[in-house]
């Protein structure tokens, strides 16, 4: 699927909402239903007994710092919305425009290790979780 043709697609180019720069958004790549469907029905409904949260309701820079110190060890991550709903995208390009992924009351987001296991999680209630045992 082209992105212009991703359903969340106006997140990222109305003014309205935010306009992220060309280069970034050249490296949302949607992902086909039928992965996005496998990699949702992996997800655990709760994440791991060493889950660490961050409540992102204060400050977007604090966020992005944290966002920034987790080891996640790779280049790349899948977010999903739902099972019809996911990108594949640079882990640096969701830290740094994270909340024009995750929208507070609206979005439930799962963050994959591209090929791997749930590793953060977004609830609506402006809620990161981390999954400390993930990888």
């Amino acid at each position: 699927m082209d992105i212009t043709a991703f359903p969340l697609f106006w997140r990222w180019t109305q003014p309205s909402y935010s306009v992220l720069p060309a280069d970034a958004l050249e490296t949302l790549c949607p992902l086909e239903t039928e992965l996005v469907d496998l990699l949702c029905a992996s997800a655990p409904k709760t994440l791991g007994p060493r889950t660490i949260k961050h409540h992102a309701t204060e400050n977007t820079d604090e966020t992005r710092r944290w966002l920034a110190s987790l080891p996640v060890p790779v280049s790349r991550v899948v977010i999903a919305w739902g099972r019809d709903t996911a990108l594949s995208l640079p882990w640096d390009i969701f830290v740094t425009y994270w909340s024009d992924f995750c929208y507070p009351s609206s979005d439930d987001v799962d963050v994959f290790v591209e090929g791997g296991p749930v590793v953060l999680r977004w609830h609506h209630d402006e809620t990161f979780e981390y999954d400390a045992d993930a990888l």
